[in-house]
């Protein structure tokens, strides 16, 4: 499809900067074919469908570096208590009771929230990975989803079924890496297999690390060593690798991990929220290491909001170190976009010519984003934006949210069907859900 967009603000990351500016934008089929003035074989009258924006800001689509999209059976319910007391009352019994048929409900309460609150593409370590593909394809996300692989919890993913789920899932909208949950849910064999799959494929893993320091005791007492040693060891360590959480590193390993070119997504609301510590951020992006953000799951986080994430990245570490200057509102934007597209090996994260047409259109009209223009542009997104002002949203070349609401399906057909399936499951599990 041929879209034009008249004559938004743009901001945009630039080869580590950002570029504030007014420009229409043309798009053909899955592609940015022009950012400015449109003439040519990019005229507006060429176009199919030609959006006014003169009130808009327009950026590159959120990247959500890391998420789960479930089980959502247990949000709201599993509260005030730290990871592990979390995982082993409420998380782990909801995976044992866990069919294809809730995943599929969880894949799509959690897409839809994403889509319309402007995040284009997500990286989700999750459950029945060809389940989340198919509600990745029907609602217009790109999701690369990781799965729960262990030999240790029969429950999750096997390691040797990860192959074939990725080779049936390349040229679609959604696809499939390697992933495991915890190095402590992994034999060394179960590693072997993962790390495997990961070079034979070509594809990226993704797993949590330094989460919590139970959880680096954890991998100690499994594997006798620290986590990425085990991670080295079975040839993890590289720049296939996301890593999520990353709280807990010792300054020697944020070296080796930037070394590696190892990616590590930053959820400070769930790190909060879970009591798991604050991750240095600071010394992680001055040793290099790309840095995405991520909210994490819908129970960890409670909500999937990437404006949130980049506020409280800056806020967090302003507080932390005593200074106003510690983190910007550029930074946390370029994490939220570019740098989460380089984690996942794509050419989004942009509004330039040739790179995959994913974006947002932001109602710059709003109470809460005034005033705005080019001089305040990036506060006003970091700071002030939220997903309420997620306008339209356009994904592969294709308006998938517009006005607000989902185009590729009845969206309050589908979110009933699937609460409905999600409620079975709490109700499973003695959460007192009414009917």
């Amino acid at each position: 499809m041929k879209i034009a967009i008249r004559n938004p603000l743009v901001v945009s990351p630039h080869n580590g900067t950002i570029l504030v500016k007014r420009a229409s934008i043309y798009v053909s089929d899955e592609k940015i074919m022009k950012v400015g003035e449109l003439t040519g074989d990019f005229r507006e009258s060429t176009a199919e469908e030609v959006i006014e924006a003169e009130d808009s800001v327009v950026i590159p689509g959120l990247v959500n570096l890391h998420s789960h999209s479930g089980p959502t059976a247990v949000r709201g319910f599993a509260e005030d208590m730290r990871l592990s007391e979390w995982l082993e009352k409420y998380v782990n019994p909801a995976h044992r009771l866990l069919t294809r048929d809730v995943a599929e409900a969880d894949y799509t309460l959690s897409y839809a929230e994403m889509l319309k609150s402007g995040i284009t593409h997500v990286l989700d370590l999750y459950r029945y990975p060809d389940v989340g593909v198919s509600v990745a394809d029907k609602l217009g996300i790109r999701a690369t989803i990781a799965p729960y692989a262990s030999d240790v919890y029969e429950y999750f993913e096997n390691p040797k079924h990860e192959a074939n789920a990725i080779k049936s899932s390349r040229g679609r909208l959604g696809r499939v890496w390697a992933g495991f949950e915890h190095l402590s849910y992994c034999t060394d064999e179960c590693l072997d297999v993962i790390s495997e799959t990961s070079r034979e494929l070509g594809v990226g893993v993704h797993t949590h690390e330094f989460e919590t320091l139970e959880f680096v005791q954890r991998a100690l007492e499994a594997h006798g060593d620290r986590p990425l040693n085990v991670m080295k060891k079975h040839g993890l360590l590289n720049e296939r690798l996301v890593l999520a959480h990353v709280v807990w590193p010792t300054y020697s390993e944020l070296r080796e991990l930037s070394a590696a070119g190892v990616s590590v997504s930053h959820n400070p609301t769930s790190n909060m929220k879970l009591a798991s510590g604050v991750a240095p951020l600071v010394s992680m992006i001055s040793l290099g290491i790309n840095v995405g953000l991520g909210t994490d799951g819908s129970k960890e986080n409670n909500r999937f909001d990437m404006f949130q994430e980049m506020k409280t990245s800056v806020l967090l570490q302003r507080a932390l170190h005593i200074r106003a200057d510690a983190i910007k509102a550029a930074d946390a934007f370029i994490m939220a976009t570019a740098n989460g597209s380089r984690a996942l090996k794509m050419s989004s994260g942009r509004i330039e010519e040739n790179y995959l047409a994913d974006m947002d259109i932001i109602d710059a009209s709003a109470i809460n984003m005034r005033p705005l223009s080019e001089g305040n542009a990036i506060a006003q997104l970091v700071y002030s934006c939220h997903p309420g002002n997620v306008k339209h949203v356009i994904v592969n070349g294709e308006v998938v949210v517009r006005d607000g609401k989902l185009t590729k399906v009845n969206e309050d057909e589908e979110i009933e069907r699937a609460t409905a399936k999600v409620k079975q499951l709490s109700r499973s599990l003695g959460l007192g859900v009414s009917p």
